[in-house]
């Protein structure tokens, strides 16, 4: 397993054109128009995005080794090329800053100081670990800070097995960490891990599947939450 320490994004992104609320979107990986795109989504729903605010993918292959992985940016998403042996990636995404007022609107915006009727602004982070080979031994990564990690390698297992994980917050066991066992299908049922962060979930599809965890912290600014959304994605093959 990969050493943890506990890292944070300093960059903050431009949103551009396409920013949706932040709630619940988690980023993972899917095959999209015979692309491997990187997904910001909740549920049935995809939203298209500045692929700027994806500011890294680290790769390993599947001795769990950094390696190299292509990455193709378009107008409103991106996608990578991975090769034969590549077995895991590590995606960093900052979606920006959202500002909740009293009438309801949400606005994306970097600068929430003369926005009238302001009740919250939240800073989406989300982060996501991707499983593309049943070669690679599961482990865990240095600089995820909130990270889901599975006991075995998830594309060794089929629809409906048993995936046991662990919740771990800056490199330690996350005690009663909430979370969401199939975000594409179910997304409003959540369960918890147990004091140790350890959680089983059924693998709910062939084909993708995410599992996720959303958690919102203080910061040092009364006005602002931090948001994280970390995932855990694999793609099965159809039975």
């Amino acid at each position: 397993m990969k050493k943890f320490l506990s890292a944070a994004l300093g960059a903050v992104v431009g949103l551009g054109l396409y920013a949706a609320p932040a709630d619940a979107h988690g980023v993972y990986f899917a095959n999209r128009f015979d692309q491997k795109a990187l997904v910001l989504g909740e549920g049935p729903i995809d939203n298209a995005y500045d692929p700027a605010c994806a500011l890294g993918i680290d790769a390993y292959d599947v001795d769990f080794m950094p390696t190299t992985i292509e990455r193709v940016d378009y107008s409103d998403h991106m996608s990578v090329v991975p090769s034969d042996r590549l077995g895991v990636t590590a995606t960093f995404f900052d979606y920006g800053y959202f500002a909740k007022t009293t009438d309801g609107q949400v606005i994306p915006t970097r600068d929430y100081s003369n926005i009238e009727n302001l009740v919250s602004v939240t800073h989406a982070r989300k982060y996501n670990v991707h499983y593309w080979s049943d070669a690679v031994k599961p482990g865990g990564l240095y600089n995820v800070p909130i990270q889901i990690v599975p006991s075995v390698n998830p594309l060794t297992l089929r629809r409906g097995d048993t995936l046991e994980l662990r919740i771990y917050k800056d490199g330690q066991p996350y005690a009663n960490a909430p979370v969401i066992a199939d975000v594409i299908g179910n997304l409003a049922s959540e369960m918890q891990a147990d004091a140790n962060g350890y959680v089983s979930v059924r693998v709910a599809n062939n084909g993708l599947n995410v599992i996720g965890v959303e958690v919102a912290f203080p910061t040092a600014d009364p006005n602002v939450k931090e948001k994280v959304f970390s995932s855990l994605s694999f793609i099965l093959p159809a039975e």
